[in-house]
């Protein structure tokens, strides 16, 4: 299962859309919500915009690290550069992804999964 967390609806339709092909995807509008799904669900992964409402997503990286320390997390943002995209890679995520979302992303969502299932694979 795969835990999307943006603020803006749209998006999440589209990450939905795009995500949601073989797997169950699960989206939250702000970090309280993305947080209470991952108490109460098994994500494989999940994606994190770096500007959520309430909590920024850097805090919610932050805890979902320290609560599901074997949850690979993933930042998304617009931004392609700069020091809150450096944040997130210092809190351990795994990727970054830019918006706008492509198909691409599926990919790398799946290889990251698979990454998680067999640590040796590439």
């Amino acid at each position: 299962m795969i835990l999307v967390a943006d603020h803006d609806a749209s998006f999440l339709e589209l990450a939905g859309t795009i995500l949601n092909r073989d797997r169950q995807v699960f989206l939250a509008l702000d970090a309280q919500q993305a947080f209470q799904l991952a108490e109460h669900l098994g994500f494989t992964v999940a994606l994190v915009d770096l500007d959520l409402r309430g909590k920024d997503g850097l805090s919610l990286i932050e805890k979902l690290r320290k609560s599901f320390p074997d949850l690979p997390v993933i930042a998304i943002s617009s931004v392609l550069s700069g020091h809150r995209l450096d944040e997130a890679v210092g809190l351990g995520v795994v990727e970054v992804l830019h918006k706008p979302i492509t198909p691409d992303w599926k990919l790398v969502v799946e290889r990251i999964r698979a990454r998680r299932h067999d640590p040796t694979s590439i």
